[in-house]
């Protein structure tokens, strides 16, 4: 079953590292970041190319809220553009693969 530690690390690593290939794999087709900045959030491919360009670096992941079959909640901390936050995510689950993906980031 995909925990909110297994996303969370790997979307780390694909920041982090700019290497997006694990954290990708665990994305449906029809992934939506719903409360990415802007009108229409990102999909599959913009998220990608966040990962790969995005001014974000030290995640670290924090905590596990809840895990199921169909909702994974929990924390991380990052540094976006030179501000240290703490998130709250939430991801939607279907067959085993994230389609929806919802945060809230606060200044730490």
């Amino acid at each position: 079953m995909l925990t909110f530690e297994k996303l969370c690390r790997a979307w780390m690593t694909a920041f982090n590292d700019r290497n997006p290939d694990e954290f990708m794999s665990l994305l449906a087709e029809d992934f939506h970041w719903v409360t990415f900045p802007g009108n229409s959030g990102l999909d599959v491919a913009g998220v990608r190319e966040w990962c790969l360009t995005e001014d974000v670096k030290d995640g670290n992941y924090t905590g596990t809220i809840h895990d199921s079959e169909d909702v994974l909640v929990g924390t991380h901390e990052i540094n976006a553009r030179g501000q240290e936050s703490k998130v709250l995510g939430v991801a939607k689950v279907r067959d085993g693969k994230v389609y929806e993906y919802h945060h809230i980031r606060a200044p730490k």
